[in-house]
């Protein structure tokens, strides 16, 4: 409600326009004389716009315009155009600096996002606005509780994440990195097959990987010990959690100590192993479970020795020929490629 009380504010409603442009002559748009159709647009939007040309046109940046922009955004919050224009008036006009205006202009922009959550240009908008003013304290929260409230919609908003991500670098504050390492917990708990938690989960605890160095040793061992306790074990199926697994051993192995990182792969190989002897127990196949045993065979291959390779291509072969035969290329292409390492 407050949202929407703060668009209604900062627009001049349609009724209105030629009132207060009464010194303007509207611009209609000019498609040329050889265009193949004419768009009928509603009289709403066809005057909004035709005001908006003239107002680009004489360069002009005042309070008028300003608010103008906001009832052509709320017609097509996707004009690009529109959004750039309105941060150049807050330029011109001195607000982008105000922190009352800049908080009025994400109010206004969290009114035009609820119906358009994946927008990127009401996205990028939220994020100019801080990246002019400061991503100062108050802000940071209130944004991150906007985020918060719009992944309730869709946990996978792909522009909320990276706007998130965006703060917390920008701010690069330690409580807020473990804070948002619980929230990424939360929502892996809530459901264990959001990739986009797993995807956050990694960007926090390498911190945006903004120094270009790997995870310690035990930081290394607790995320893969996390996938594993909190993500494969829970569900085998699940590629978000193997994948994770994967990624933090390979890091460790490329560009960590190589000797502990093969002690760390060791450890978790056999862990899998252990994973796949529960299915035996329970009487069903493990080689059903793909991404279980898709894990395995990459762990083996790290292991690198000839018996974990000749495992891993034996694992191959049986994927190819019975479990996963829908990419039957795929794993003999894989089979081939270990066994070349061991014919090396």
């Amino acid at each position: 409600m407050m949202a929407m009380a703060a668009l209604n504010d900062a627009m001049i409603p349609i009724e209105d326009l030629s009132q207060v442009f009464s010194d303007m002559t509207p611009l209609p748009q000019n498609d040329g004389s050889d265009r193949v159709c004419v768009i009928q647009y509603p009289t709403a939007f066809a005057l909004a716009y035709n005001y908006m040309r003239a107002i680009w046109q004489s360069k002009e940046m005042s309070q008028r315009a300003l608010k103008l922009t906001a009832t052509c955004a709320k017609l097509n919050p996707a004009n690009y155009t529109v959004w750039h224009y309105r941060r150049q008036c807050l330029k011109d006009l001195g607000l982008a600096s105000n922190e009352d205006a800049v908080r009025q202009d994400l109010a206004l922009a969290a009114a035009l996002g609820g119906p358009n959550p994946k927008n990127y240009q009401i996205w990028y908008h939220r994020r100019a606005l801080l990246e002019t003013h400061g991503v100062k304290e108050l802000f940071c929260r209130l944004e991150l509780d906007y985020i918060k409230d719009v992944l309730r919609e869709d946990a996978k908003n792909y522009h909320a994440w990276s706007y998130r991500q965006w703060i917390l670098e920008a701010v690069d504050d330690e409580e807020l990195w473990k804070e948002e390492m619980d929230f990424a917990s939360t929502l892996i708990d809530e459901d264990i097959r959001n990739n986009s938690a797993w995807n956050q989960r990694w960007f926090v605890v390498h911190r945006g990987k903004q120094d270009g160095k790997p995870l310690s040793m035990n930081e290394a061992r607790l995320e893969a010990d996390f996938a594993i306790d909190k993500g494969i074990s829970v569900d085998p199926y699940n590629e978000s959690s193997c994948r994770y697994l994967l990624s933090i051993l390979k890091e460790q192995l490329l560009e960590g100590e190589h000797d502990l990182a093969k002690k760390l792969v060791e450890e978790h190989e056999a862990k899998v192993s252990n994973l796949r002897l529960a299915f035996e127990k329970t009487n069903q196949d493990p080689g059903k479970c793909v991404n279980l045993t898709a894990t395995w065979i990459d762990l083996l291959e790290m292991m690198g020795d000839k018996e974990s390779l000749q495992k891993a291509v034996s694992l191959a072969k049986g994927q190819a020929t019975e479990h996963d035969r829908i990419r039957t290329k795929y794993w003999l292409f894989r089979a081939k490629q270990l066994q070349n390492g061991i014919d090396e």
